[in-house]
């Protein structure tokens, strides 16, 4: 069994009332899925599946599709060994250090996102590219940077979790691991 962790792309308070967590758990159990386990209500949930990480994508997505929810809810989908590799990299300590919830990871969907526009972007954000993710520490508060609209436009579809959310999945996807082994 590999775990994986399953992060969905645009889910807050209107989603909810469309597909609680408690329901996106249950369907990812009947549909085979071992140990479902969300994590805070914003579309996270460790799995266990014998499937690769291409089927489990697909199957995620047809499950989130079925509860209602509409083809931009993406399931992005990353084995727990793969964040932990993003979570050891690091690649803003020191901001990390100083504020973690500051520090947004984006994930995307497709395996290959074009950075190419990174190194021209004159934003105050500092942006590191880390293998196919970006890991930004937003030095004003994220909602007043026009960065997050930029990735998605020259990136492709992605969503993004804070240094906090990847810190909790990573280390609950790794102690999951341990008891397995």
């Amino acid at each position: 069994m590999t775990t994986f962790i399953v992060l969905l792309r645009a889910i807050g308070p209107v989603t909810h009332k469309i597909m609680s967590m408690a329901q996106w758990r249950q369907a990812v159990a009947e549909a085979g899925f071992a140990n479902p386990e969300t994590y805070v209500a914003t579309g996270n949930m460790i799995v266990d599946s014998e499937l690769g990480i291409a089927e489990v994508t697909r199957r995620m997505n047809e499950i989130v599709i079925e509860l209602g929810l509409g083809p931009g809810n993406t399931a992005i989908v990353r084995t727990a060994v793969q964040m932990e590799r993003l979570l050891s990299a690091n690649p803003l300590p020191q901001a990390v250090q100083a504020k973690p919830q500051a520090v947004a990871v984006y994930f995307f969907a497709r395996a290959r996102p074009d950075f190419s526009w990174v190194e021209h972007y004159a934003g105050k954000e500092t942006i590191r590219i880390e293998g196919t993710h970006l890991v930004v520490d937003y030095v004003t508060p994220v909602s007043s940077s026009r960065l997050p609209a930029i990735i998605e436009k020259k990136s492709g579809t992605v969503t993004a979790r804070n240094w906090n959310t990847l810190r909790g999945l990573t280390t609950r996807a790794a102690a999951r691991e341990l008891r397995e082994d």
